[in-house]
C-alpha cells in the first residue's frame, strides 16, 4: 500500500487544488458595477451576509471572490484591487488596473 505524506495534494504543492489557484481575469475598479464594488469593499472588512447571489457569481467568475466553508469571501486578487483603489483614492491618484 502506498501512503502519501499528510497534507499533500495531487498537484504537488502540498495543497489540494482549489478555485483560489485560478488566476483572476484582468479587471479594474472601473470595470465593476456599483454593486460589485460595494460587495468587494464590504467583503474586504469581513463576512458579508447581504451579498446577492448574482453579484457573488460574477465576482467568483472574475477571480475577485472565492467560495469558502462559510460562504463567498474575497480572494487575494479582490483584496489587492480594493486596497489599491483605497490607497489611490487616499493619495488622489487613479487606481491601477490589474
Amino acid at each position: 500500500m502506498v501512503r502519501r505524506k499528510s497534507g499533500t495534494g495531487r498537484n504537488g504543492t502540498g495543497r489540494a487544488p482549489d478555485a483560489a489557484a485560478i488566476p483572476a481575469v484582468a479587471v479594474g475598479w472601473d470595470d465593476l458595477s456599483t454593486e460589485e464594488r460595494t460587495a468587494l469593499k464590504r467583503m474586504n472588512r469581513g463576512p458579508y451576509s447581504g451579498l446577492a447571489d448574482g453579484v457573488a457569481e460574477q465576482l467568483i467568475a472574475l477571480g475577485l471572490a472565492t467560495r469558502r466553508e462559510g460562504g463567498v469571501g474575497i480572494s487575494r486578487a479582490g483584496r489587492e484591487l480594493v486596497i489599491a483603489t483605497l490607497l489611490a483614492a487616499r493619495d488622489g491618484a487613479a487606481p491601477e488596473t490589474t
